[in-house]
């Protein structure tokens, strides 16, 4: 079996007949190779939901995937209740395949391609048919049980695959469509009162339940030790014009205001510690300074320039923002003082927090102080005057009374007390979700799936990870931090060892146990699962349990707690056999298995399957076991099963799926010890 491992099997077609009775209708369909053809329109499909009170909304969706706990608001725009959603778009085919489509979960749903209903109710399955490659009309559409959760998955297979979800990047839509364009509006102007924090002074007259809400802004206590008083000024009068994607508003205008600015960073800075200075540069922590830069993908979210760009925050100024050794310690914990920032953590040592801020201190130049000095009595009035402590915690201090204006109530985007920086769009979906009666409530509702989609965007996830074909972010900036990429280490010939990047997040809310995740997330797994990967899991604690249920209902799962798992020793015993070097699968030539390294690496290591056990779900670790490279492109890790079968036929006949389901068994027996 060593021979399989150092030569992959070729990769032909075949059925696979390992899955899961995930129940719902089936039908079988002439069509579609694994490669993708981007049609006309943009990626995704458009999911129109309507209330039983009526009500409607729309928004995009990667695929046809929904959860909806019992009791839960569909949608941030419709009342609690009962629902039917139809998902529409085009289906784009590179040529044609037979395949099987299936649709899963509760309640009741049909299946249209073209207009012709292909599936007309749950259980039903129709004869095979040919679809011509290109654009097709496909149309799902979904009501769900009376009583009990609401959920619906799409899944596919065909002769060179096995039954899997099927994945976004295979559907377009009509951007311009009306009822997609208006509620498009009305999330955006519902993402922009979070953003800008206007419940902190209009009362919405609801319940906040929206995440985003939740996050505290940056605190200010001791933030005249950790910030230059310098720094604070030119912020506080202008943050746009430091940060372009700055969510501060300009709280002064006209004449005075640079005056006012300065008063108020003097209060700031009233109290702070006489600090130690941070330590002379060395030339080479610098430099592992920049190793480290380059290693994290920094470049996809930051520029080392002063600029930045409408995507990414400059860094070429920090050596003139932060006091003392400060910018070490919010390397090492940026959410301690700043629960809503979006600057993950990445477990730095003190001496690698050192290292990255000395690098980051050489970029951009350092200027001298030019601030007005201040006064901080005036400061302190303007600050409570001002309703900073409205937004802001500060020991010793409490906000203003909220206007006597209600969110609802309010007639325009413009602020009376400060200037934000609102584009013209932003103004106008705003105004449209102030006035808009379908804004009223949607703070008070909470759809994971919605928040997950957000902050996937917003933190950034793509800026590292590929999914549904389009590649990293990192790819785009790579280049401007090449000069700072490590030498790399001569290589032994005769055992070759590759890196391989970031996996994709195709099936991110399927692939990983919801409480696993959850931990990833939150910076709480140690060791790393590839520790030979320079690049680190960042890690948002703040939002760790909202992001894994929301990565979960996004793929139409429940992120409830699982049924404890109970190994079965039968299986257990079969599984370690399968995974033996002798006589099995070899798997312990390229993975550690619990506390036993790795034999003998070939091209690249593979994750401890002790952890494998711990963080696979048992239908991901099948849909993987089935075939890798499907599942990650370009994957080392070959593909053991053709046409349902596997060399070792002295193991349930070659049964694949018995087979992988034993090994599932041994795995988690492995991670439960």
């Amino acid at each position: 079996m060593r021979t399989m491992l150092k030569k992959r099997p070729p990769h032909r077609a075949g059925s696979h007949t390992g899955f899961f009775n995930l129940g719902g209708l089936a039908v079988v369909l002439l069509s579609l190779a694994p490669g993708l053809v981007r049609g006309e329109g943009v990626p995704g499909l458009v999911l129109k939901l309507t209330s039983a009170a009526g009500q409607s909304d729309a928004r995009v969706a990667r695929t046809v995937a929904l959860h909806v706990p019992d009791g839960a608001p569909v949608s941030p725009f419709l009342e609690q209740g009962g629902f039917t959603a139809r998902w529409e778009g085009k289906l784009v085919l590179e040529k044609r395949s037979r395949l099987v489509f299936h649709l899963a979960g509760t309640g009741e749903g049909r299946l249209l391609v073209d207009g012709e209903e292909l599936v007309p109710a749950l259980g039903a399955s129709m004869e095979s048919m040919r679809l011509r490659s290109g654009e097709h009309e496909f149309v799902v559409e979904y009501t769900p049980p009376a009583k009990g959760d609401a959920t619906l998955r799409l899944l596919w297979e065909g002769r060179e695959f096995g039954r899997e979800p099927m994945p976004g990047g295979l559907f377009v839509h009509d951007a311009e469509d009306p009822a997609l364009k208006k509620q498009s509006l009305l999330r955006r102007g519902r993402e922009l009162v979070a953003a800008k924090r206007c419940v902190a002074c209009h009362e919405p007259g609801e319940d906040r339940m929206m995440p985003e809400l939740l996050l505290a802004a940056p605190s200010l206590n001791g933030i005249g030790s950790r910030l230059e008083q310098d720094w604070l000024v030119k912020w506080i009068s202008d943050p746009a014009a430091m940060r372009s994607s700055a969510h501060m508003p300009a709280v002064f205008r006209g004449e005075g205001a640079k005056e006012k600015a300065a008063d108020i960073a003097a209060f700031l800075v009233a109290d702070r510690l006489k600090l130690e200075g941070p330590h002379a540069s060395a030339p080479d922590r610098v430099k592992e300074g920049g190793h480290l830069f380059y290693q994290q993908g920094c470049i996809a979210c930051h520029t080392l320039d002063g600029k930045g760009d409408d995507e990414r925050i400059a860094l070429g100024t920090v050596g003139r923002k932060f006091r003392g050794k400060a910018l070490e310690e919010f390397l090492r914990d940026p959410s301690r003082n700043h629960q809503g920032t979006r600057m993950p953590g990445f477990q730095f040592s003190a001496g690698e927090a050192q290292a990255v801020a000395d690098f980051l201190r050489t970029q951009g130049e350092r200027s001298q102080s030019t601030s007005i000095a201040g006064d901080p009595l005036r400061g302190h009035a303007l600050a409570r005057a001002t309703g900073c402590f409205n937004c802001h915690e500060r020991e010793g201090e409490s906000g203003k009374a909220a206007s006597k204006v209600g969110l609802f109530s309010l007639q325009s985007a413009d602020c009376s007390s400060v200037h934000y920086n609102l584009s013209g769009e932003d103004k106008n979906a705003l105004t449209v979700f102030l006035r808009e009666e379908a804004g009223r409530g949607s703070l008070a509702r909470h759809v994971p799936a919605e928040f997950a989609g957000r902050q996937f965007l917003g933190l950034r996830c793509n800026a590292c990870h590929s999914r549904d074909g389009e590649e990293a972010l990192l790819e785009r900036f790579a280049g401007e931090a090449a000069h700072l990429k490590p030498r790399e280490e001569s290589r032994n010939e005769e055992k070759p060892a590759l890196v391989a990047g970031p996996p994709p997040l195709h099936h991110l809310g399927l692939k990983l146990r919801p409480g696993w995740r959850e931990k990833l997330l939150a910076g709480r797994v140690s060791p790393k699962v590839r520790p030979w990967m320079p690049a680190r899991m960042p890690a948002f604690p703040s939002r760790a349990r909202a992001l894994s249920v929301g990565f979960s209902h996004a793929e139409g799962l429940s992120a409830t707690a699982e049924k404890p798992f109970v190994p079965d020793p039968a299986k257990v015993k079969i599984g370690e056999a399968m995974t033996a070097v002798e006589g099995g699968l070899a798997c312990g030539t390229c993975h550690g298995i619990a506390e036993k390294g790795p034999i003998a690496v070939f091209e690249g290591e593979g994750p401890n399957l002790r952890d494998s056990g711990a963080r696979l779900t048992r239908e991901y670790f099948h849909l993987w076991m089935n075939d890798p490279p499907r599942v990650w492109p370009g994957t080392i890790m070959p593909k053991y099963a053709l046409d349902g079968k596997t060399p070792l036929s002295q193991h349930y006949d070659g049964d694949a799926h018995k087979q992988f389901e034993a090994v599932y068994h041994y795995l988690r027996s492995l991670s439960q010890k």
